[in-house]
């Protein structure tokens, strides 16, 4: 038979070791720390090497001769990875990763060796912002920043009503390819138990704020407190630029 040919003992040990595995996943919230796994086999003399490799092969971090080798370290990972040096000799060879970017997502290589073997294993980072809505009553008003990837947003009322929403949004993307959404929704008066609710969702992950006006005794003063202290400030805003405009040249 053509293809196949008996292996001994060792060769099947070896081969063991190169068989693909599937690749891990991990979640990382942006602007936080991130842990990659990845493992080494039993032995002495460590040498663990990462690499992104989303993009050819960009040394991450690497790890030989008992202590950090970062000289060929890419600019975009420097001062952001350490491993867990005190865990290597128990086989941990994963990669704490900090500051996470929208620029980290991709596929990550781990290549780890030991008098005992060597080991390869490959993490798939994806990026997410957290989502945290604020609100407002009556003239409802919700906004949130820093997400990722590209959200989405959906207003909707309890018990379900007939009643056209009367809804603006936006959304905006920085040059750190984060998110920002902020949504608007004039209450009606002629649905005064309508619980609202807005959801904000990316691919990952999922918030949802729930605003009612039943029982609420200060939303209507809240709202006046806020016009009239809005008005205050662009009213001294106001005359403070006439009366700048109007000082006479000095110099």
């Amino acid at each position: 038979m053509t293809g196949f040919r008996l292996c001994t003992a060792s060769e099947k040990v070896f081969l063991m070791h190169v068989f693909p595995v599937a690749d891990t996943e991990v979640i990382c919230v942006l602007s936080e720390s991130c842990m990659l796994p990845c493992w080494l086999s039993y032995g002495s003399d460590p040498l663990i090497h990462w690499f992104y490799v989303s993009d050819g092969e960009s040394v991450v971090h690497s790890y030989y001769k008992d202590q950090d080798q970062l000289q060929h370290q890419v600019e975009n990972f420097k001062n952001r990875t350490s491993l867990f040096q005190d865990q290597i000799s128990r086989g941990n060879a994963s990669l704490l990763l900090r500051r996470v970017k929208v620029q980290d997502e991709g596929k990550y290589k781990c290549y780890s060796s030991t008098t005992g073997g060597f080991e390869q294993s490959f993490v798939n980072l994806k990026a997410e912002g957290r989502i945290a809505l604020l609100d407002r009553f009556y003239f409802l008003l919700v906004f949130s920043g820093g997400i990722y990837p590209k959200p989405e947003l959906t207003w909707s009322t309890e018990p379900p009503s007939n009643t056209a929403l009367n809804i603006t949004s936006s959304i905006q993307q920085t040059e750190e390819k984060l998110y920002s959404i902020s949504s608007s929704l004039m209450v009606s008066d002629d649905d005064p138990y309508l619980t609202y609710s807005c959801t904000v969702s990316t691919q990952r992950s999922r918030k949802t704020v729930t605003i009612s006006k039943e029982g609420d005794t200060g939303g209507e003063q809240l709202l006046y407190v806020s016009i009239v202290f809005f008005f205050v400030v662009v009213f001294f805003a106001l005359r403070g630029a006439a009366a700048r405009k109007g000082e006479p040249h000095k110099g």
